[in-house]
């Protein structure tokens, strides 16, 4: 069983022969991403790499094999892919230049998390535990149990896309007092959502998916991991104060999706008309003190929101109703309980209905715009032609008709049909800005380009018309500018234009002796140069005692200046760089 070539590298199941696994239709031969592992790799001699299950801006997850105890896990690698690469000749990660302390920086992160999470797996058999950790290949990896589950997306489809609160009542409680308990920890989540909480078959929440926090905010070297409808509105802003009242948010979004049936609307298309309907508004059978609650723990401010999970659990469970809170004499509306097919049945004959009225309703709208158009149309005709009671002329043939008929047709043939068109336009575009919610303009100086352009958050938002410049005060890559204010309230999609920094205007001339005290080669040298925008060109110098190669004195004829000296990138000062040329002396002449 341990021997890898019998197993399939997409489930890990055993197999008779290699080729397509009849269990899960993975094919050996599949291609593979080159910035990954290769299947069948091994690591630590231990585990076997199968089949990537997922990535983002933080790690790889693969599917895996523990040779030693003959189980499946999971193995899940630190690769920021915005800060490293990989290629197909060796596993070995490399880092790219200019981002080694940020790549060591998050990957303490990384091992720290699951170090803390490790500690914790003892004390809850809620989350997705790590096993075991190490390092290889320039990198870390977190070997964690395999859950032989669904995701709560999965489980959700196959209970009609919506459960009742008696369902969610008791899935819940083991994951908020988990949750709790991994705060008490000091470890916050901050991606909760349908996708990273996993339903066993024994009807068990698992809380799966965590990160660095730098993948779960905007503004950071990382492409940013928010999900849509569930990420709180303070993930949005770097500026904004996270804590537990973010996975306070998300955990009542999940159930608002739960009990509705509906995606919550975004946070960032709230701000400024806050339009989320609360759950009991969209489904009656919701009782009213949880529809109550769950908007409290949703609220946009975090400083008027519920702020813990404890909270959150004793309001959610031990609340009293609003009929038992009513003072003496005063009345309630309360909703018919129907059974849930007849609810159901109840809601499409009620929406079929607001349907066919609404549509009647534009038609007789439609019909009375177009008439008072030609109505207006004609008046104005009658005013600007001749007298009706003159013969109506056309080239040189004479015609006589008391309703002046020629007339009237082309009005009918020139004036209707332009209205129409109109119309029709007028009405589209209305539609078009209808399809998508309102959001507000968010504040991108200061962030990353990369980041938001790969945003899926911002790609169904806007479009980015970009122009790269030198700036005075930001580094490559930083936005600087932007042509739509900060707080603007948009529809998607907005084009809006953005001034990318190409790097400072003026930067300091770098050393040439590394961190040893060695002298660096041209080649090593030059790469630091490209990175900064400096334009150079080599000098030779020959040397008696230094090797060819090796960079010997900088110099910028434009400024002065040498080594911690500046130089001017936006305007083109060379730095001439002297580099040895080794030359055997010869001795003393004469």
């Amino acid at each position: 069983m341990s021997e890898h070539n019998t197993l399939c590298m997409g489930c890990m199941e055993p197999l008779e022969e290699a080729g397509v696994c009849p269990y899960c239709g993975y094919d050996d031969n599949s291609p593979s991403q080159p910035s990954y592992l290769m299947p069948k790799t091994v690591l630590d001699g231990r585990y076997i790499v199968g089949r990537l299950l997922s990535a983002n801006g933080e790690s790889a997850l693969y599917i895996g094999y523990d040779k030693t105890t003959d189980q499946k896990v999971t193995v899940r690698e630190y690769m920021p892919d915005a800060l490293c690469s990989r290629t197909r000749e060796a596993p070995d990660i490399k880092v790219n230049q200019g981002a080694v302390v940020q790549y060591k920086n998050y990957m303490s992160e990384f091992v720290e998390l699951n170090r803390n999470l490790m500690r914790l797996r003892s004390a809850t058999s809620h989350i997705v535990a790590p096993l075991d950790m190490f390092s290889q290949n320039n990198t870390a990896y977190v070997i964690m149990q395999y859950a032989d589950a669904i995701t709560l997306r999965q489980y959700l489809a196959d209970n009609a896309g919506e459960l009742t609160w008696d369902q969610v009542r008791k899935l819940f409680p083991p994951l908020l007092t988990t949750l709790s308990c991994i705060h008490n920890a000091g470890i916050l989540h901050r991606g909760i959502s349908l996708d990273n909480i996993l339903v066993t078959e024994r009807g068990e929440l698992l809380l799966t998916g965590f990160s660095i926090p730098e993948i779960r905010t905007v503004n950071t070297d990382l492409a940013p991991e928010l999900y849509t409808g569930y990420s709180a509105p303070e993930q949005y802003a770097s500026s904004e104060w996270i804590g537990t009242w973010t996975d306070v948010y998300a955990v009542a979004a999940v159930m608002y999706r739960l009990l509705t049936g509906c995606m919550p609307t975004e946070p960032m298309a709230r701000v400024g008309s806050d339009d989320l309907l609360e759950p009991a508004k969209i489904n009656p059978n919701v009782p009213a003190n949880v529809s109550n609650v769950i908007m409290q723990a949703m609220r946009l401010k975090c400083d008027l929101r519920i702020q813990t999970v404890t909270e959150f659990v004793t309001k959610l469970f031990e609340q009293p109703s609003y009929m038992q809170k009513l003072p003496n004499g005063a009345t309630q509306t309360i909703p018919i309980q129907v059974p849930k097919h007849q609810d159901r049945a109840v809601r499409r004959k009620r929406k079929k209905r607001t349907a066919i009225i609404a549509n009647v309703f534009m038609v007789i709208l439609g019909i009375a715009l177009v008439a008072a158009v030609v109505a207006g149309f004609a008046m104005l005709a009658r005013m600007l032609l001749p007298d009706s009671s003159l013969p109506y002329t056309t080239g040189t043939t004479q015609q006589t008709n008391n309703f002046v008929q020629p007339a009237q047709t082309t009005v009918t043939d020139t004036v209707t049909e332009p209205p129409i068109t109109d119309a029709s336009v007028s009405v589209s575009q209305t539609t078009t800005v209808q399809q998508g919610n309102m959001f507000v303009m968010p504040n991108f100086v200061g962030q990353r380009y990369d980041s938001v352009s790969s945003s899926d958050t911002w790609k169904e938002r806007l479009t980015f018309e970009v122009t790269y410049d030198y700036s005075d005060e930001y580094d490559a890559g930083i936005i600087f500018e932007q042509d739509i204010e900060e707080g603007t309230t948009l529809y998607p999609v907005q084009n809006v234009r953005i001034s990318v920094s190409k790097g400072l205007t003026t930067v300091e001339i770098p050393d040439f002796f590394d961190e040893y005290g060695q002298r660096m080669t041209a080649e090593q040298y030059a790469a630091i140069l490209d990175s900064l925008n400096i334009k150079y060109e080599y000098r030779k110098v020959e040397t008696p005692y230094e090797a060819s190669g090796y960079v010997m004195g900088v110099f910028c004829p434009e400024t002065g200046g040498e080594v911690g000296g500046r130089i001017n990138v936006s305007e083109g000062n060379t730095l001439y760089v002297d580099v040895s040329e080794f030359m055997a002396s010869i001795g003393p002449v004469g």
